[in-house]
């Protein structure tokens, strides 16, 4: 299986991805061989419900996209029907199938059943009727496979239901993933289907309704890229753009390795590292803003204050050393998590797909979405003040690098 793994991702590396936020700009996809080779260990061997998270713009819908493509191309997965939906905010934006190793044309009346699935999913189905078109899919593929000659033998299918949650934050709410995540694992078992459902997801509340699935479910990690691949992106972009002089050190302690936060820097900011950081300061702001305002505390400068006294104790108690905003001693409160500045790594069971790098704003339990947030709380936390601005980060930055 390594052999045709190690194609597959031949064929993935050869792929030229729109830089988001830049469509005009086309870099390498890059990296990413063990999450490749992790994932379809496990899905070849075991079937269910499985959450793929990680933060926002880590590459979670590129990957499963390139894969699902590149299956079609690559000789050794005439085992694997992959299947692949991808969420706008009020439907399914695209419906992919990839089914290796067969004419398309002697199964298109189960394509077609699987694309015209995607439309009937909107904002107007009860909640019942969502979880019902959503394992649509399943209950036709295990039919499918049962009663065509050409499907058998398909032990290894793999659903994607892709950005899920970008959908289910207009359709009023978490929980209803919850229930569809449940309905779809007891699909599953009802139909002895041998499918993974795989529910990609970025925004905390989503991830903590589909970890509740127990047994029932399974939670992969997906993380940023990791430093030599993103350097090596954001060097093909700048070349591309016709930018010199950049920091790519830089880049990587305020991005790292997140695509999304590339493509925003290069394409709304025109490669300003300080407008962009800017903005970064004013979301940690708000954040915490946000957490006074639904507690009625009178100022932001006092809900710093009680981040900066619950921090001091948490670190204390940890053995972290001197508090200056560790992910750990933090722990996601003040309204981090919820606003996805932070980012929960203890999820029951979770297997990590990626390595996560060895870097401050990376704890055991919690992280930060991206570095920026970490080097911009700490910048006020050593400051004990939230009036700071990009320079203020960036010199913090710099003192930890000497």
């Amino acid at each position: 299986m390594g052999e045709v793994i190690g194609r597959l991702i031949d064929v993935m590396h050869g792929r030229l991805v729109p830089l988001e936020g830049v469509k005009s700009v086309m870099v390498h996809f890059r990296d990413r061989e063990g999450e490749v080779e992790r994932f379809y260990a496990d899905v070849r061997r075991l079937r269910g419900v499985v959450t793929l998270y990680g933060p926002r713009g880590a590459g979670k819908s590129t990957l499963m996209r390139l894969m699902g493509e590149g299956i079609r191309e690559v000789g050794g997965f005439e085992d694997t029907l992959f299947v692949r939906y991808s969420f706008a905010e009020v439907m399914i934006e695209e419906a992919h199938v990839s089914i290796p190793g067969v004419n398309e044309g002697s199964v298109r009346e189960v394509i077609n059943a699987l694309e015209d699935a995607a439309n009937g999913v909107s904002l107007n189905l009860s909640p019942f009727g969502l979880a019902g078109a959503l394992v649509k899919p399943i209950i036709l593929l295990s039919r499918a496979i049962r009663s065509r000659a050409e499907l058998r033998g398909r032990d290894n299918v793999v659903v994607v239901y892709d950005d899920v949650d970008k959908f289910l934050r207009r359709y009023g709410g978490y929980d209803v993933l919850e229930a569809i995540a449940n309905a779809t694992a007891d699909v599953i078992t009802e139909h002895d289907a041998p499918v993974n459902a795989v529910f990609t997801v970025s925004d905390q509340a989503a991830v903590a309704a589909a970890g509740r699935l127990g047994s029932k479910g399974r939670v992969y990690l997906l993380w940023n890229l990791p430093r030599g691949a993103f350097e090596d992106v954001v060097n093909e972009a700048a070349g591309i753009m016709n930018v010199g002089n950049v920091d790519t050190e830089l880049l990587w302690n305020l991005m790292g390795g997140n695509m999304r936060e590339l493509g925003i820097l290069a394409g709304n900011y025109n490669w300003d590292v300080k407008a962009w950081l800017q903005g970064v300061i004013m979301r940690v702001t708000a954040a915490l803003e946000g957490y006074g305002r639904v507690r009625e505390i009178k100022s932001i400068s006092e809900v710093l204050a009680r981040l900066i006294r619950k921090g001091k104790s948490a670190a204390d108690a940890y053995g972290l050393g001197e508090f200056v905003g560790q992910p750990d001693a933090v722990e996601g409160y003040f309204n981090l998590l919820e606003e996805n500045i932070m980012i929960y790594l203890g999820m029951p069971g979770c297997r990590y797909l990626s390595e996560l790098p060895r870097e401050p704003w990376v704890g055991g339990r919690f992280a930060y979405q991206i570095p920026a947030y970490y080097w911009a709380l700490r910048a006020m936390i050593e400051r004990g003040s939230v009036n700071v601005d990009s320079d203020d980060v960036i010199k913090v930055i710099n003192k930890s690098r000497n």
